[in-house]
This record gives C-alpha cells, sequence and structure tokens, in this order.
C-alpha cells in the first residue's frame, strides 16, 4: 500500500522525568483510548488512537468519546484542525517543472489508460489537471476515490466538538512538514512509488480493508503489525513514517499534558515497541486503558 511517509521537527521538552520500564510487546491490553497520568500534570489527559480513511462501519465514536473531548482544556491532533485547501495546494504542486517529467514513455502511457480507467479522464484532460502537481498526489487520489461517500472523518468530528465546546485546538506538525518528506525522495523513487500504486491498487485497497478490520478490535500492537508487516523487514520509510514521529512527538505532548489535554492521532502511532504508549511510559507516565 502506499502510504503517506511524514517528516517532523520537534520541540525539547522542559521537564525531566524519571524513566520506567514500559509493557512488553505485544500487550495484552485492547483499546483505542488510553488515560494519561503521570508527573507535572494538572489532571488526567487522554491518548485516542485514530484512523485517516475508515469506512463507517469500523467508525468507533460512541458518546462518552465526545463527552470526554467536550471536557477537555485542549484538543491535540496530528494537525490542528482541518486543513485549509489553499495551503495544501501550495505544497503539492511542483515549483518547477513537470508531473510527466519524472516518468519515461512507456510509464506515461501506462498512467494515462490507468488514470482513464480510474478517473475517466482523457489525456489531454489529465495531462492540464496534473501537469504541475507532485507525483504522490494521484496515488492519493486513487485511493480516496474508492471510498468516496463511504467514510468517516474522526479529525472532523473533533473539530467540530472543539469548535462548538471552545475548546483550543494545536497540532504536532504542520501539513508542510507532513508533506515536506516526499521533497526528499530521489525521482527514482517517486516514479516507483507511482508505479507501484498502479501495478498493485487492488492489493493497496485490501490492505486498507485489512487495517480497518483490525482497527475494530482496537489492539494497536496489531495495528502497528499490519502497517509494518512486509516480510519483517522494517524499511528506512517506515522508520520514518511511525518511530522517528513518534520520538519528535513525545517532548510536545510532554509539554500539553501538563493540563487536561485530549491527544488524537493515527493508532499506528499508539502501538509497536517504539510507539507513543511506551515512549510516554519510558518517560514516568502511567497510561491506562479505558473501554469506549
Amino acid at each position: 500500500m502506499i502510504k503517506f511517509f511524514l517528516i517532523i521537527t520537534f520541540l525539547l521538552a522542559s521537564t525531566i522525568v524519571q524513566g520506567q520500564e514500559s509493557r512488553r510487546f505485544p500487550m495484552e491490553e485492547s483499546s483505542l483510548l488510553w488515560k494519561i497520568t503521570g508527573p507535572n500534570m494538572e489532571s488526567d489527559s487522554y491518548l485516542f488512537g485514530t484512523m485517516h480513511l475508515i469506512k463507517k462501519e469500523y467508525f468507533l465514536f460512541p458518546r462518552k468519546l465526545k463527552k470526554i473531548v467536550s471536557k477537555t482544556d485542549q484538543l491535540v491532533m496530528e494537525i490542528a484542525g482541518l486543513p485549509n485547501q489553499t495551503d495544501v495546494m501550495k505544497y503539492i504542486t511542483l515549483d518547477e517543472g513537470s508531473f510527466f517529467d519524472f516518468f519515461n514513455t512507456a510509464q506515461i502511457d501506462t498512467i494515462l489508460t490507468w488514470a482513464k480507467a480510474n478517473f475517466f479522464m482523457e489525456e489531454s484532460v489529465f495531462r492540464s489537471a496534473f501537469s504541475k502537481i507532485k507525483p504522490f498526489v494521484i496515488i492519493q487520489m486513487a485511493t480516496q476515490i474508492q471510498f468516496i461517500g463511504k467514510t468517516e472523518s474522526y479529525e472532523r468530528i473533533f473539530s467540530e466538538i472543539a469548535k462548538n465546546k471552545e475548546v483550543e485546538t494545536k497540532g504536532l506538525e504542520t501539513i508542510e512538514q507532513q508533506i515536506s518528506f516526499f521533497d526528499q525522495l530521489t525521482n527514482k523513487q517517486q516514479v516507483e512509488m507511482v508505479m507501484s500504486g498502479i501495478r498493485d491498487s487492488e492489493k493497496s485497497i485490501d490492505l486498507i480493508i485489512k487495517m480497518q478490520k483490525t482497527y475494530v478490535s482496537q489492539n494497536v500492537d496489531a495495528i502497528y503489525q499490519v502497517i509494518t508487516d512486509d516480510g519483517g523487514v522494517i524499511s528506512e520509510e517506515k522508520l520514518k513514517f511511525l518511530d522517528d514521529r513518534n520520538a519528535n512527538w513525545i517532548p510536545q505532548i510532554m509539554r500539553f499534558v501538563k493540563k487536561n489535554t485530549f491527544i488524537a492521532i493515527g493508532a499506528g502511532h499508539l502501538g509497536g515497541p517504539n510507539g507513543v504508549i511506551r515512549l510516554l511510559e519510558k518517560k514516568g507516565y502511567t497510561l491506562t486503558p479505558m473501554n469506549l
């Protein structure tokens, strides 16, 4: 599956706490919602695992969750609120050259055939629409188009609750930081990402469904394993996508939870040996699974 590999900067922690042993991997508990308690905290905070693209049948949002978010002092997500489309366009548009400069003639023919079958676009229309767009965008669109009208969004609902209850919303990273990873890929890597997505499009959809079904189990270590399962090999890109971002988020989270905070991030970041749950435990925090 073509994933969004992201890169971020981080803030230094202002508090140093005594480390402790984290729970073993894989954990026995299954929960998407965790209560955080620990040093220098005025009150409890909460950590919740979302899925950014999820079919309505797998969407878990009980009244209890809405109540908790409504009563917190601040909502923290990967990005603060829903992204502005103007900002998104600014970062997914090529500064120079064309989308088609990345590919050879045979690859372009394959892309145009695939685009006509998936987007119902004739060549002239596709060339006009995508000539200045970064390559990874068409893979994102191809995935999302399969689920139009069938999905729900945690980020949208959390943002609406925060707005209605006047809860301050903050982000762990920005759109620019999320998209910037692709700018570090070589042209060869970007081409392979697109061509692989085209060749294995059905496999990609199947994997997304598998992730969503695993999500319903609320087993965050199992979700992590689905994301990272690649013949037992964890690629450098996946380490950046998960482990590096997790580590960079911890100093910010430690600062945020000094007051009552609800943190909503992708569920794949909660589990794993270097997931947010275990990293916080190593910093001296106690994380308790809660029933939804």
